[in-house]
């Protein structure tokens, strides 16, 4: 009996311990709202470039791997994530950006394709040119959209395959900027992709 007393008497007070109040942390965002480029804090900057220079197709909010596919003049459109850093809005937000029209490098290691990719080509180190609007992607508006009650938008970068050229690769960098209604992180604001012209 007193054995059955002692062991209600700690089931009751064990419950009573742990299951007293717990403060609520507040998890809202307080700093400034910005947006940045998906793959850029997920991926090393490029030594030369100071911000990372992509050759394969980035899925968003993981790193590259060696299973993504080769950026090339035959993947048509490429979609490029832009990710708001903040509350979202009852109403649609811009963001602005431009072409950074030199690229930094003048050759890349560029990777095989991934398996499937077809037709296949090898690993092979390309000289690196810019890459000409209309010539090896379709113009871009310079503007993305995050609609309401969204933290993404989108930039479709629509590749051209105007046939192939021997070891050679073209250079296109996106830069967000301050034109639209959303203000860029400035350390995250830009992405270069390299696209294998073989």
């Amino acid at each position: 009996m007193k054995n059955k007393l002692i062991y209600t008497i700690t089931g009751l007070m064990t419950v009573l311990l742990f299951s007293s109040c717990i403060k609520q942390l507040d998890k809202t965002f307080q700093g400034n709202t910005v947006v940045e480029i998906d793959p850029t804090p997920l991926n090393s900057a490029n030594a030369t470039a100071g911000y990372p220079v992509l050759t394969r197709i980035p899925a968003f909010g993981i790193p590259l791997r060696t299973s993504d596919s080769t950026l090339r003049r035959l993947n048509g459109t490429v979609r490029i994530r832009v990710n708001l850093v903040g509350p979202q809005s009852d109403q649609s937000q811009t963001v602005g950006y431009k072409i950074m029209a030199a690229s930094p490098l003048t050759s890349i290691a560029f990777p095989a394709t991934a398996s499937g990719q077809t037709p296949s080509a090898s690993a092979a180190t390309l000289a690196v040119q810019n890459a000409v609007s209309g010539t090896h992607y379709t113009a871009l508006s310079g503007t993305c959209t995050i609609p309401p009650q969204s933290s993404f938008g989108y930039i479709d970068v629509a590749i051209i395959n105007n046939g192939p050229t021997a070891g050679q690769a073209r250079f296109l960098g996106i830069q967000l900027d301050s034109s639209g209604t959303l203000k860029p992180n400035p350390n995250y604001n830009k992405i270069g992709l390299v696209i294998d012209q073989r």
